[in-house]
């Protein structure tokens, strides 16, 4: 008995051959017609787009090879919420970024990124996975200094003047949110010297361009691929982006790279100098014969025990230099107490009793 195929099936399959005629066929018979039409806008009419396009391209292109993602491990108790006694361990993962400075294999990150972390890899951008060991670290400028292999492929970075830079400008990050490897997004810088965001002191770049979770230690640059900053925290209700980033500015983070490179194997903690100072008023400056153009804080108190009292500081001494960097305000002598850390020593040249004076100031534990 031969088999019949439903006439209903024999149909279907005619359909079906014809549909595949028509959208194969060429000419202005089949649907391929449509797939073969011209760009809605030319190149004369998005020139300029264009170019910005691959100005951008031209920025990822030549930093993807210097970007790394960070992964770290840590063993954290598990406890159970139902009852006291049933707890466990487990070895968790976290992600960051970073990238590296150097072509002997020296890549920064923040300190938050690997803090407590029994082992660090670093990810390249082909995927090569390879052990990073601790350099040391700043943990008020949250700076952290890995090293991994040399020959590694990877590209060490470019850096711009993060001074130069102006609000509007060009903020590029990438780095790898919520583990998402080497995203790019592109903004502007915000701001250029934000103040007293966190206990740190030490001012920040603001910028718009997106960085999440796992952003951190990533690089913020300029139009010109150089990095001008180190993406550090948002400032969000929801802990997640808003448009409100921060980041290090380089010029600063150099100093605190070579401070870590000083300081190889350690962990620099914060210090206070323990004095309250601020910008000496007209009468103040007569009282005390401080020439009117002369920049700097009066020390008006201290704490007693504290490392200014113990290192001779005191009251109406006219602080100018601080390691031999002008100070303009509070903040200028925060930002270099900072960058010392805990046992190091601030050299300060202060104006005291009508006469300039050089002091060493050993930072201690009050």
């Amino acid at each position: 008995m031969r088999f019949k195929l439903p006439p209903i099936v024999l149909i279907n399959i005619g359909l079906l051959v014809l549909l595949a005629f028509v959208l194969i066929l060429p000419g202005e018979g089949g649907l391929s017609s449509f797939f073969r039409g011209g760009k809605p806008l030319s190149y004369s009419d998005q020139r300029a787009g264009i170019n910005l396009q691959n100005a951008f391209r031209n920025v990822y292109n030549s930093a993807k090879d210097s970007v790394v993602s960070i992964r770290t491990k840590k063993t954290e108790a598990i406890t159970s919420p139902y009852q006291y006694f049933d707890y466990r361990t487990e070895r968790l993962s976290s992600f960051g970024s970073g990238f590296l400075i150097h072509e002997r294999g020296y890549v920064v990150t923040n300190f938050h990124v690997i803090k407590d972390a029994e082992s660090i890899e670093v990810i390249a951008s082909d995927g090569s996975v390879f052990p990073a060991k601790f350099v040391g670290s700043h943990e008020r400028a949250d700076i952290a200094l890995l090293k991994i292999r040399e020959g590694t492929g990877l590209k060490p970075v470019s850096f711009g003047d993060s001074d130069k830079i102006e609000v509007g400008d060009w903020a590029i990050a990438i780095g790898s949110p919520f583990g998402l490897e080497r995203s790019f997004s592109v903004g502007v810088v915000s701001a250029k010297y934000r103040e007293d965001l966190d206990e740190t002191g030490q001012t920040h770049i603001q910028t718009d361009s997106m960085i999440n979770p796992g952003s951190s230690g990533g690089p913020l640059l300029n139009i010109y691929g150089e990095v001008i900053g180190i993406n550090r925290l948002i400032r969000s209700d929801s802990g997640r982006n808003t448009g409100i980033g921060f980041a290090i500015p380089m010029n600063y983070a150099k100093k605190i790279i070579q401070l870590i490179e000083e300081n190889r194997g350690r962990i620099i903690r914060p210090a206070t100098l323990g004095v309250m100072a601020t910008v000496p008023l007209p009468d103040h400056r007569k009282a005390l014969g401080i020439p009117d153009d002369w920049t700097g804080v009066l020390v008006y108190d201290m704490d007693a025990g504290s490392s200014a009292e113990v290192s001779g500081l005191k009251r109406y001494d006219f602080i100018m230099e601080a390691n031999g960097v002008k100070v303009k305000n509070i903040n200028d002598l925060r930002e270099q107490v900072g960058i010392v850390g805990l046992g190091g020593r601030l050299k300060l040249r202060i104006y005291r009793e009508k006469s300039l004076e050089d002091l060493t100031v050993r930072l201690i534990q009050k």
